[in-house]
């Protein structure tokens, strides 16, 4: 392995010019995750353990040729072979067998959980990404509007219709969205950066890239939380049940191990020209000990992933419960704010009409321009908690979210 090669394909990584929706991004994520391929590697050794559990023990020959002098027969010595075939008693070799065949399954349901995480983070990253961008535009537009209410109410100073007390706080709120803009720009190179991240790529491979995010500018319709299947299919879950089972077939091992294995010992020896064969049996006698020690640490683990995985079910139970009630908090949010965009707007277009018509004063109507501006910027603020109380939702059912 050339670590220079590997960081070069790490850093020549980049999107293409396509434009990139949410699903396609997910699919790149998944193909190119580091900890995707861990897991899966981890999974396939866990399944090449299964072999290894599962063969015999292969059997043993010692050769002791024993020299005789003086020299007085033809044959001054005796030349044998003895061989030791082990035969495992009380099913050891099934329970080795099945203590791996779960722990293969845990490693498969951790490969799932680790789809999930790729899954979500990068989801997070691109909501973000879409609401730092539409915040600057939104903050951008709504410093522009401010600054034209300033200027208004400096032509006003001047012509002695305002005192400078009156541009004090439009000044001050000018400059404090010009900083927020600001900081929505540096907010935005921040977003692409995880979005990066999340693809397993320099930020330089999305600088060229064009993404859709017509999946968030959408209010997401009616989700419910499949609380029950999460708390019994969740990946997580399934990894701390079969961490159970394989606890469990290893406490079988350590009980199948108190019987000791039998040993068959034939041979052969060929003393001063005579042929001698042999047989032998041995067993190791359980005398000093009988595996109590390694019978209790096994129950111990087993009582100890009992409790994991009870409090895995509970904190599955409390972020499916978080997470709808996340969602609909949100979404009582949205509701308030787009009653009040809407009001706001119409009131806005009556002014409009009315600054046409000469009856009304252009600085009121570009005041009310920038309180749109602003219930817009809070409208998108909530869009976006929805949204990603929406993903939080999904993670914690690992159930995809219909459209």
């Amino acid at each position: 392995m050339d670590p220079s090669t590997r960081a070069a394909a790490l850093t020549d990584r980049r999107l293409d010019s396509r434009n990139w929706t949410l699903e396609a991004l997910i699919a790149e994520a998944l193909a190119n995750s580091p900890e995707l391929a861990v897991a899966k590697a981890r999974h396939e050794t866990a399944l090449a353990a299964v072999v290894t559990a599962g063969e015999r023990p292969n059997p043993t020959v010692a050769v002791a040729p024993q020299i005789v002098t003086p020299d007085l027969n033809w044959v001054n010595g005796t030349y044998g072979v003895v061989f030791d075939w082990t035969f495992e008693t009380a099913g050891k070799r099934s329970r080795r067998v099945e203590a791996a065949r779960e722990q293969a399954r845990a490693t498969a349901s951790q490969v799932i959980d680790t789809h999930w995480k790729v899954r979500a983070t990068l989801r997070r990253a691109y909501l973000d990404l879409w609401v730092a961008q539409r915040r600057e535009t939104l903050l951008n537009a709504t410093a522009t509007k401010q600054s034209e209410v300033v200027t208004a109410l400096d032509q006003r100073r001047k012509a002695g219709e305002a005192s400078p007390l009156d541009l004090a706080q439009p000044r001050l709120l000018a400059a404090q969205l010009r900083l927020q803009a600001s900081d929505a720009t540096k907010t935005v190179a921040l977003a692409r950066a995880s979005l990066a991240a999340a693809l397993s790529m320099g930020v330089s491979g999305v600088s060229g890239a064009e993404f859709s995010f017509a999946e968030f500018e959408k209010e997401p319709g009616k989700s419910s939380c499949h609380r029950e299947q999460a708390l019994l299919r969740r990946s997580d879950v399934l990894v701390a049940l079969a961490d159970y089972a394989t606890a469990e077939a290893i406490l079988k091992l350590e009980i199948a191990r108190q019987y000791p294995d039998f040993h068959l010992n034939p041979g052969y020896e060929f003393d001063a020209g005579n042929n001698k064969w042999a047989i032998g049996f041995g067993l190791t006698l359980p005398v000093l000990n009988q595996n109590q020690g390694a019978i209790g640490e096994a129950e111990a683990k087993r009582k100890e992933l009992a409790a994991a995985f009870d409090a895995v079910q509970t904190r599955v139970l409390n972020e499916c419960d978080r997470a709808a009630a996340g969602v609909e908090a949100a979404r009582k949010k949205l509701s308030t704010l787009q009653a009040l965009l809407k009001e706001q707007t119409s009131q806005m277009e009556s002014m409009k009409q009315l600054a046409e018509a000469g009856e009304e004063d252009r600085l009121a109507l570009i005041s009310s321009e920038v309180e749109q501006a602003s219930i817009s910027v809070a409208n998108l603020d909530a869009l976006a908690e929805l949204q990603a109380a929406l993903g939080e939702m999904e993670a914690a059912t690992q159930t995809p979210r219909s459209p």
